[in-house]
């Protein structure tokens, strides 16, 4: 996949080029609302090393994280989709449905997938994290906005890209239908990057590129 043209480039396995906004670091606590995406933050920061993505070995269940682990989801890049690689047991309860082995796009109209799976390509290129507020509709008959946080992992093996996230709920919310599915997991109200020292991409940019490629598929915008 090739990406919007570049300011900066930075090396991967498979060369990325991104729009790139250089500023100083913005502090985890002005973008995250919960103390669960500090913690994750904190977390991811502790097991990188120098500048790269930490592999998917390198994420273990310590103290720090153990709180967490309820709260988790671990997705890997496939076939332009996010699978769900673990899901933690607090979601399953709220959700009413364990979403491990599932595709984002069972959840979402193709158009957010679409989106997702350029802003990992992004996250993956440029170092960083993301915060995002979205609503879910759950088809036993409630809703809540909750926040994601997330940060990218590489596989054990070098050549895959993944996410882990913590999921906080944020209250409930009204109620409407979820289109058949057991869950439907609404566009995003908020996204913004992780700025974690190396720059953040251009958010922006990456959705017009990513909604231009779905629209010539015959992907319909929400």
């Amino acid at each position: 996949m090739v990406l919007p043209k570049a300011k900066r480039q930075y090396p991967c396995a498979i060369l990325v080029i991104l729009t790139v906004r250089d500023r100083k670091r913005i502090p985890m606590n002005s973008l995250v609302l919960t103390d669960s995406g500090r913690k994750l933050e904190k977390y991811w920061q502790s097991i990188r090393k120098a500048d790269e993505v930490p592999r998917r070995g390198d994420f273990r269940l310590t103290s720090d994280i153990a709180p967490l682990m309820p709260h988790l989801v671990i997705a890997e890049l496939d076939d332009n989709d996010l699978v769900f690689r673990l899901a933690g047991s607090g979601l399953t309860e709220r959700q009413g449905l364990n979403i491990t082995g599932k595709r984002y796009g069972d959840f979402a109209e193709p158009m957010q997938v679409a989106r997702a799976a350029a802003r990992i390509i992004a996250l993956h290129a440029t170092p960083c994290g993301f915060v995002s507020v979205h609503r879910e509709e759950y088809q036993r008959g409630f809703a809540a906005d909750v926040e994601v946080v997330g940060f990218p992992l590489r596989t054990d093996n070098g050549e895959g890209r993944m996410l882990v996230m913590v999921v906080t709920p944020l209250g409930t919310a009204p109620y409407s239908e979820t289109g058949g599915r057991p869950i439907f997991m609404a566009p995003a109200s908020r996204f913004e990057f992780i700025d974690v020292g190396q720059g953040e991409p251009d958010d922006n940019a990456i959705v017009q590129w990513a909604e231009r490629g779905a629209l010539s598929q015959g992907k319909r915008a929400e």
